[in-house]
């Protein structure tokens, strides 16, 4: 199997992109099964992904599923496959590969084919941050880090990053936000009235001064 997978982590702590999960269609067609049968079989093997709206995938070589993310809140990438999560000002991305893991179904039959099933698969991986990336085991490109792990390949023990997160809105600013924001009308309006009552004020002072002039 291969996963492919670009994720956009956003400043407000959700996240968008898409994970494709595809097959080989001459894996899944033997035994003379469908496409879409040979799937579902072969998908009990892999953890459980990040839930989002699944579509059909299919060209002349693979067959499989593509899953969307839009703004998807980061409380749901804490799966057994992927997790992104926030700890204070920094984000951590880790995918697990370990062999007891995957190819679970298949290892109540043959439990040492565990290791092999993880073998075959191939992960492309890439995963954008707000802020500066602190550490990886990836390919660091600006705030991007992506990895390439391919089929018949050691897998490392998992896929992991860290970058900086941006601070989140305080308080008294979110409290001003709900309000509408700074009460700039208010302000406005009550330097506009003490123009007024000065300029009364000055009129006021100027007759008085005419009313007691000599000759007035």
């Amino acid at each position: 199997m291969e996963l492919n997978m670009g994720l956009a982590v956003n400043a407000d702590d959700t996240v968008s992109g898409q994970l494709l999960l595809t097959a080989r269609k001459t894996v899944l067609t033997s035994g003379n099964r469908t496409v879409e049968a040979g799937f579902a079989e072969l998908r009990q093997n892999i953890p459980a992904l990040p839930p989002g709206a699944e579509t059909r995938y299919e060209d002349g070589r693979v067959f499989g599923f593509q899953i969307t993310y839009q703004n998807t809140p980061l409380s749901d990438f804490n799966s057994e496959s992927v997790k992104l999560v926030r700890d204070g000002d920094l984000y951590r991305f880790t995918l697990p590969l370990d062999p007891k893991k995957y190819g679970g179904k298949i290892a109540e039959q043959h439990p040492q084919s565990q290791q092999d099933f993880l073998r075959l698969m191939s992960f492309e991986i890439s995963v954008t941050f707000p802020g500066p990336v602190r550490e990886t085991n990836g390919t660091v490109n600006g705030r991007s880090v992506s990895w390439q792990v391919g089929s018949n390949q050691n897998k490392p023990a998992e896929l992991r990053a860290v970058a900086e997160a941006p601070p989140r809105p305080s308080a008294a600013a979110t409290d001003d936000d709900d309000a509408g924001g700074f009460p700039w009308l208010l302000v406005v309006g009550g330097v506009v009235g003490l123009l007024v009552v000065a300029v009364v004020v000055v009129l006021l002072l100027r007759r008085r001064t005419a009313a007691t002039a000599p000759g007035g």
